[in-house]
């Protein structure tokens, strides 16, 4: 991760913690999953940069042209498309457990700091499970996305468009339609809804996992029945 992409995460945690005192905010510093919620929202700028990272994995061969001398030494190129889907995987692990590293202490300091109750609880564990399957999903998709496009500048705009405006509009301004998208299912999946103020109105936490599922299913199902038989050029 970068240096700009860990300071924008250690701001998304000083935003996402209430000051005393502040009864506008949508959770209290005495909330019991207070914790897990400002964590759990500070995945908002690692899930665009391994969305990014998954789509440059694919699109990087096409835009400096390696694509041809890959293929030449591996010719079925299904076997290329998973092995950067596997390759992906892993690397959403590690930016998992360094957003992690760097917004636990951080959020607990802070609303320590806010004479706030920072507590580990259930909703801890359970974003904490569900941040690293979130992520290789979205890493998955990224390498499916890029395999799909091709292009990388287009796949990158992309990516950038949907998560930070057309997704962060419609989520919040239409919630019965964005928790259909794969932003809702997350944040359903994340338990922030309470932080966005979408109580009772995104999917449930089963449902989110199904729709995000065949979200990932669909995209890599459309990358291998289509990567083997388009053009290398």
């Amino acid at each position: 991760m970068s240096i700009r992409s860990l300071r924008e995460e250690t701001m998304t945690v000083v935003v996402t913690v209430p000051r005393a005192g502040n009864e506008t905010a949508p959770m209290s510093l005495d909330d019991a999953d207070l914790l897990a919620v400002v964590v759990g929202s500070s995945f908002g700028v690692p899930l665009v940069l391994v969305l990014l990272l998954g789509g440059m994995a694919f699109t990087q061969e096409f835009r400096y042209g390696t694509a041809t001398s890959t293929y030449l030494v591996e010719p079925r190129r299904a076997r290329v498309l998973v092995a950067k889907l596997l390759s992906m995987t892993l690397a959403s692990l590690v930016i998992t457990t360094t957003t992690l590293a760097l917004s636990i202490p951080v959020a607990i300091a802070l609303i320590r700091s806010r004479d706030g109750a920072a507590t580990i609880g259930a909703q801890f564990w359970q974003m904490l499970a569900a941040s690293f399957v979130i992520m290789a999903v979205y890493a998955v998709i990224g390498v499916a996305l890029g395999a799909l496009v091709r292009n990388q500048i287009v796949a990158a705009v992309a990516v950038l468009v949907w998560m930070l405006a057309v997704e962060q509009i419609v989520i919040n301004a239409y919630p019965t339609v964005g928790r259909w998208m794969p932003g809702g299912a997350t944040n359903a999946l994340l338990q922030l809804s309470q932080e966005m103020n979408l109580e009772g109105k995104l999917l449930s936490i089963p449902a989110a996992g199904l729709l995000l599922f065949s979200y990932t299913a669909a995209a890599i199902l459309l990358a291998l029945l289509l990567t083997p038989k388009r053009d290398v050029l």
